[in-house]
């Protein structure tokens, strides 16, 4: 499928395996489609508790930061694209003005999600460990082709051992402990996977899951946000197939038109005298390119046609959702009392589409090169972008 070949090249969106052990063959736990269905009302009022749960920690953060300011990353989706966001967190860090804030909800979706710890830690060290995953995936995290796919079984034709190890090795103990801290200040962390049997999103309170199955769960929930259909395997969680969140969206908002809502509601309960009045900054950094690149397509092969579909149908998804970003922005700002919502988007420039590299499955030299884009870009005197209708 060269779309996913394209737009999920590596670090970001190496997928994981059913079960933690090696190369074993998949298989969904015993189920029917009217069991599924039956599940789906629970897991529904799970994904709301979850995110009712996520309004009720920023309105307490809100109040306990005192400058009447929330600031909200969502990190995309993009494969080894994701090296642009790892510079540009690198870069924007070290700004001599207007420097990274310190994030009250981080999210991410694909190699989002595994940007997203390191950028709610925040610190000099967390990014720059993060920028040397990507730096250093050749050697380190790449996946090879498993010769016996065809035998195993496992829902994807690669091998990925050393990314798993390195998720391990990454995210410790010690990485735990750094973020339940963080967690005890109202600071939030969410991640997001497709969960294939239902159709839906599943949003992952990081602090909770943590709290519930320790890091081995959140290596889990990280292996299937990253998990690129047809090329890794899938993952089995709580007996349902998951894998890449970026099927359904390459971005993870969590909140929506009435979700700001129920945080300006909470904060007049809250305050005496009535709702203050809070600057929301929700910024995005879009992992991948957001335009496709001209090709000259031949129209009598099925292989092209199919490629070259999967490829639009995917990028097509990038500027419609950051103008839903902008719309949704319009709405909290003119329609929720005491709420102004303040949008900010960088992106890999469209001119790189061309770059061969970028569509590659795996190019070290061209990752090196991202980073250092995403890094200046940030570093520059224009490091956010104009979002131009779809």
């Amino acid at each position: 499928m060269m779309a996913w070949r394209r737009w999920y090249p590596i670090v970001g969106s190496i997928g994981t395996v059913a079960t933690i052990a090696g190369c074993a063959a998949i298989h969904h736990p015993p189920a029917t489609v009217a069991s599924i269905a039956a599940e789906a009302p629970a897991i529904r009022a799970v994904e709301r508790a979850t995110v009712d749960t996520i309004v009720a920690r920023l309105a307490r953060r809100i109040l306990a930061r005192g400058d009447h300011q929330l600031d909200i990353l969502l990190l995309s989706g993009g494969g080894q694209n994701g090296a642009y966001g790892a510079g540009f967190l690198r870069g924007w860090r070290s700004r001599p003005s207007g420097a990274m804030p310190r994030f009250d909800l981080v999210t991410g979706i694909s190699t989002g999600a595994l940007q997203a710890p390191f950028a709610l830690l925040g610190t000099a060290a967390a990014l720059d460990t993060l920028s040397s995953l990507y730096r250093r995936g050749a050697n380190r995290v790449a996946p090879t082709v498993d010769p016996f796919f065809w035998l195993r079984r496992t829902g994807g034709v690669l091998k990925i051992g050393r990314y798993r190890e390195t998720i391990a090795q990454v995210f410790d103990m010690h990485m735990a402990a750094a973020l339940r801290r963080l967690f005890d200040e109202d600071r939030q962390l969410a991640i997001g996977s497709t969960d294939f049997d239902l159709g839906i999103t599943r949003s992952w309170d990081v602090a909770t899951e943590l709290a519930h199955g320790g890091p081995e769960r959140f290596h889990v929930l990280l292996l299937a946000s990253t998990a690129v259909p047809t090329l890794f395997p899938p993952v089995i969680v709580d007996g349902h197939v998951h894998a890449d969140g970026g099927v359904i969206s390459n971005l993870l908002p969590v909140l929506g038109l009435d979700e700001y809502r129920s945080l300006a509601a909470r904060l007049a309960m809250a305050v005496a005298g009535g709702t203050p009045s809070v600057t929301v900054r929700l910024w995005v950094i879009m992992n991948l390119l957001t335009e496709p690149r001209p090709i000259v397509t031949d129209p009598a092969s099925r292989g092209a046609i199919g490629a070259r579909t999967e490829t639009l149908l995917f990028t097509g998804q990038q500027p419609q959702l950051l103008n839903r970003l902008g719309e949704l922005a319009r709405a909290v700002s003119s329609d929720v009392p005491g709420l102004r919502l303040e949008l900010h988007v960088t992106f890999i420039p469209p001119f790189l589409a061309d770059d061969p590299g970028a569509n590659a499955l795996f190019d070290r030299d061209w990752m090196i090169r991202l980073e250092q884009i995403g890094y200046d870009r940030a570093r520059g005197s224009s490091p956010w972008d104009r979002i131009s209708p779809p």
